[in-house]
């Protein structure tokens, strides 16, 4: 009984972290970041007080967590990672939609995570240098950072909704 508890516990965290995640990163790439790009000058203040609110730690966390125990579940529900449950149409189902959820998250914390925070580095100040061609510098250097953190964003978002269709449909194909 207490081993069926633990399992349904891990199973309704990793579907709440799991919403969590996809929803922050949405929010991220449908609001916040056009917000940050239309702030100018701003964008730099804004982006600051998002990290020591705790921004990046908390998508870290949600992420991590989601792909930790989804990893446990998937263990669990093939018997730990027994070939012929992992070869199964289920197994095959949870197994691509598990790959996708770790690819997001490695996307999301080596390009979006690393990115942003070198935009944040960035902007706390090096971008007011006086000189006009280190300004044009930095600030061709910061479009480039928010170019690379979109692209990432979409690519997560993706990833995503490939795993979490693949998650819901895994039981019943």
């Amino acid at each position: 009984m207490t081993a069926v508890l633990l399992f349904l516990s891990i199973r309704a965290a990793h579907v709440l972290v799991a919403a969590l995640w996809i929803g922050s990163t949405v929010f991220s790439a449908a609001l916040l970041m056009p917000a940050l790009e239309g702030s100018g000058p701003a964008a730099g203040v804004l982006m600051g007080r998002l990290n020591r609110r705790g921004f990046p730690v908390y998508m870290s966390i949600v992420g991590a967590t989601t792909m930790l125990s989804g990893v446990y579940l998937l263990w669990h529900f093939t018997g730990g990672f027994d070939s012929s449950v992992m070869t199964s149409r289920e197994g095959l189902v949870f197994g691509a939609g598990g790959l996708a959820g770790i690819l997001a998250g490695i996307i999301g914390g080596a390009v979006v995570g690393r990115s942003a925070r070198a935009l944040s580095h960035l902007l706390d100040g090096q971008i007011t240098e006086a000189d006009d061609h280190v300004h044009r510098a930095l600030l061709s250097r910061a479009a480039t950072l928010r170019n690379r953190m979109k692209i990432g964003t979409r690519a997560v978002i993706v990833l995503q909704m490939i795993a979490l269709v693949f998650m819901s449909v895994g039981h019943y194909v």
